[in-house]
This record gives structure tokens, C-alpha cells and sequence, in this order.
């Protein structure tokens, strides 16, 4: 259960659980990185007041002396430029943090996407061979219409293969979109920590020049990045939340799927009445494979060297299904064919059979078609129980819970604070040198500036010429020659 502010809701409480169908639990969780939304607009808004503050100052000091402000950079640098190179330092290190956490959260991503597409694939590999095997078993109608279980079995075979169908719709939907989303948010993040960075470094080496058109130019753009840094701190903060959410949804699923808040996505069937169905199922193979052991007993009283069918079900009334009972050189269902081989008419071109061949060859293939279904629907058993009690989803998300999550949680975790320690580092940066522009010099105006030694003789209001302190100094000693 959550408790956040929803602002689609008045900013009420939104108490309800993970659900990602409910756009009010989506825009709850949104709304945890608002801290880093509103620092970015408030940082956007102050930044395109500063750009027109600079525009206008530039068009209103254009054709003005740059003496003050170049005598002004070369007087306050020296004291500036240590602390400016500890916060590029500060800036390089945060970066490198920031990037890693990126990178690191992409794909782990990306790696809990592969299990949940993985454990799709089993499910649908799964029933598509049991669909198959079905489809073989009423094809066959000679052996098949006196099997009531091949019904059963296409009615639980369809039902799981049409929800499955639909969640794996859904889900390669999803995953598709989340795909594309990491990507982008990845390389955008990448691509803006290194501009960031760069112009930083560049800011920082332009300190000893005087270019103050491109000092403000690199300033601005600074500034933009900022925006951008403080935006992607709310998003990895909002990736935290629904981490941690999907997580702890991960965790209630594994240990009960019906009352965790995935099951409204993820529908669990009631094993109770799912295990009806495979214990009537179970009961018709185990029929079948007590019928044939019967035949083969009355077989064996004029045939030798013929073998009994291992049974994996169990004897009424639960048919439970226990593979174990079969060892590896146990004769299985899907045996029977290389059994019966030597009794098959199949090497003969002419059609005439050798003594002791008595089953024709279009029998024995009919035969084999069965008994080959038969065993990939046993061999799919435990599979198609998995899938029915969950169980199969259940360890997916056990393989995602234990080994994903909390590396995971840890790169969100590091990738927002290092970008808001990058943006905060930078915002002190872009301050520090804004009010270097500004402090008691004209703002970028013209390159023109009026060299100290050609500065011309102007009347005091006295009536008398200022005389430059050059020609002062020569006359005082051409007095004293």
C-alpha cells in the first residue's frame, strides 16, 4: 500500500496499491520527483531572465569602455580560480557517479526485461507444444475417437493458450515501450552529463581570457544543461519509487498471487479447480497406459521379450503425476514404437511381409503419432502445472526479486543523488561566474575597447586639461634633467 499526493487528484492521498493500470497510482509516484520538476522550472524561468538581462545590457553598453571590466578580471581571478577548479573537480567526480548509476540502472533494467520475456517465451513454447500434440491426438481419429481425454485436455490447452496469448501481447507491448523509454532515457542522460561536464571544464580554462561574449554564451548554455540535470533528478528519483513499489509487488506475488495487488494484471487461476481437470486428465493417461500393459500381458503368452509401460500417475483417486517413478531406462509411453518395430511390415518394397510382422506400416505410423504426442504432453505435464498454480511466475519473480532488485534500487539510488549533487555543484559554478560578468563591469558588451595609453585630454571643470599620468611623469623628470 502507498500513501502519496496525487495531483490529479487535488493533491489528495492516493492510498491504494501498485496497480499500472490506475493513472491516479502513476501520477502519485510521478509526483515524487517533484522536487527535482520544480527546482528545474524555477531554474528555466530565473535562467531566461538572466539571458534577456544580458541581451538587452548588451544592446544598451554597446560602444562603452571594457577598461573597468578587464582591469576588474585581471584584479579578481586570482582568488577565484582555485575555488572554481575544486568545483570542476567536485563536477568531474559527480559525473563519473552519475554515469555509472546510469549505465548500471539501464541494464540491470534491462536484464530483469530479458528473465520476464524469457519466462514468456517457456510459457508459450510450452503450451504451443501441447497445442501441437493435441491437434496430432484428433487428427488421428482411428486411435482417437475413444479417448475422452484429448477433449478435456483441448479445452484447459485452449483456455491457456488464449490468456496466455493475451498476456504475452500485453506484455511484448510493455516491453517494447519500456525499451525504447530506458534507451532514451540512458543516452540523454549520458549525452547531457557530458556536455555538462564539458562546458564546465571549458568555463573554467576560459578564467585567464577576456572573451566575455563567449564567457556568457557558455554560461547560458550551462544553465540549460542545469535544467535538464535537475528534470532527470526527478526522473531516477520517480524510477526509485516504482522500483522499490515493483519490488515489494514482486515479493507478495511469490508469497501469495491472489491477494498481491499484480494480480489484477496477472490473473492466478484457482489451483482447486485447475487440479480437477488434471486429475481427470491424469486418470485417462493412466487408464490408457494400464489398458496397454494389459495388452501386452496377453500379448506376452505367445510374443517374448516384450516389456510393461511405465506408469508416471499414481492409482485412484488422486492420479497424481510422479515422473520420478520411471527411472531414465524405464519403458515410457513414447517407447512403444521402437517395441513394436520388429513386429511392423516396414522393410519390405513389395508390400509382402516377413514372418512374425503382422502390424501393417500405416498402423505403426498412426502409432507412433500417438504415442509421440502422448509423451510431449507428459513431458509438458509439469510445465502446464506450473502454469496453472503460478508457479512458473512465481520463479521468475523470485530469480528477479533476489537477484535484481536490490542492485537495482541501488543504481537508481545513486544515479539521483549524484545528479543532484552535479546540479547543485554546477548551479554554484554558473553563480560564481555570472557574478563575475556583472560585478562592477558592463555585461558583454562590444569588443571595442579603449587602450589606457590613448585616452584623450578632457577639460576639468575648472577649465584645465587632465593630463595622462605618462605625460605627467615625463615632464616631472625632464624637470629634474
Amino acid at each position: 500500500m502507498t500513501e502519496r499526493i496525487d495531483p490529479l487528484d487535488h493533491l489528495k492521498k492516493y492510498r491504494g496499491g501498485f496497480n499500472i493500470t490506475n493513472k491516479h497510482y502513476w501520477s502519485s509516484t510521478i509526483f515524487t520527483g517533484k522536487f527535482g520538476y520544480i527546482i528545474a522550472v524555477a531554474w528555466l524561468i530565473s535562467g531566461l531572465i538572466y539571458a534577456s538581462i544580458v541581451i538587452i545590457s548588451i544592446f544598451y553598453f554597446k560602444g562603452r569602455s571594457e577598461k573597468k571590466r578587464a582591469n576588474f578580471f585581471k584584479r579578481r581571478n586570482n582568488w577565484s580560480l582555485p575555488f572554481a577548479a575544486f568545483l570542476t573537480l567536485l563536477a568531474i567526480i559527480a559525473s563519473g557517479v552519475a554515469l555509472r548509476g546510469s549505465t548500471g540502472f539501464h541494464s540491470r533494467a534491462i536484464l530483469i526485461e530479458n528473465n520476464l520475456v524469457q519466462s514468456l517465451n517457456n510459457a508459450s513454447g510450452t503450451i504451443s507444444r501441447v497445442s501441437e500434440s493435441v491437434e496430432v491426438l484428433q487428427n488421428n481419429t482411428q486411435l482417437s475417437q475413444n479417448v475422452e481425454d484429448t477433449s478435456s485436455l483441448e479445452r484447459t490447452s485452449k483456455k491457456l493458450n488464449d490468456e496466455a496469448s493475451s498476456i504475452q501481447m500485453k506484455a511484448e507491448r510493455i516491453m517494447h515501450q519500456v525499451t525504447i523509454g530506458l534507451n532514451i532515457l540512458n543516452a540523454v542522460t549520458i549525452i547531457t552529463v557530458t556536455l555538462n561536464i564539458f562546458i564546465i571544464i571549458l568555463l573554467l580554462a576560459s578564467i585567464p581570457f577576456n572573451f566575455c561574449q563567449i564567457f556568457c554564451v557558455l554560461i547560458i548554455l550551462c544553465w540549460l544543461l542545469i535544467f535538464l540535470l535537475w528534470a532527470y533528478f526527478g526522473l531516477y528519483y520517480f524510477f526509485g519509487s516504482f522500483a522499490g513499489d515493483t519490488c515489494m509487488a514482486l515479493d507478495e506475488y511469490r508469497q501469495n498471487p491472489e491477494k498481491s495487488t499484480l494480480s489484477t494484471i496477472l490473473p492466478c487461476n484457482n489451483y482447486g479447480s485447475a487440479e480437477t481437470i488434471f486429475r481427470d486428465v491424469g486418470e485417462r493417461i493412466y487408464d490408457l497406459i494400464q489398458q496397454v500393459n494389459s495388452n501386452i500381458t496377453s500379448l506376452s503368452l505367445s510374443l517374448s521379450k516384450l516389456e510393461y509401460i511405465c506408469n508416471p500417475f499414481s492409482g485412484p483417486p488422486e492420479y497424481y503425476y510422479h515422473p520420478e517413478n520411471c527411472s531414465s531406462k524405464a519403458i515410457r509411453i513414447g517407447d512403444i514404437p521402437k517395441i513394436i518395430e520388429k513386429f511392423a511390415c516396414l522393410g519390405s518394397s513389395d508390400g509382402a511381409c516377413k514372418p512374425g510382422e503382422f502390424i501393417p506400416a500405416s498402423v505403426y505410423g498412426k502409432v507412433q503419432l500417438y504415442t509421440d504426442s502422448m509423451q510431449d504432453i507428459l513431458d509438458s505435464y509439469p510445465e502446464m502445472e506450473s502454469l496453472v498454480d503460478c508457479q512458473l511466475v512465481k520463479d521468475a519473480f523470485s530469480v528477479i526479486f533476489f537477484n535484481h532488485c536490490n542492485p537495482l534500487k541501488k543504481y537508481v539510488h545513486m544515479c539521483w543523488a549524484s545528479l543532484a549533487t552535479l546540479s547543485t555543484i554546477s548551479v554554484l559554478f554558473v553563480l560564481l561566474y555570472a557574478s563575475k560578468v556583472h560585478q562592477k563591469s558592463e555585461p558583454c558588451a562590444s569588443n571595442r575597447s579603449a587602450k589606457p595609453d590613448s585616452v584623450v585630454s578632457k577639460p576639468s571643470k575648472f577649465g584645465a586639461e587632465i593630463v595622462p599620468k605618462q605625460q605627467k611623469l615625463g615632464a616631472v623628470v625632464g624637470r629634474k634633467v
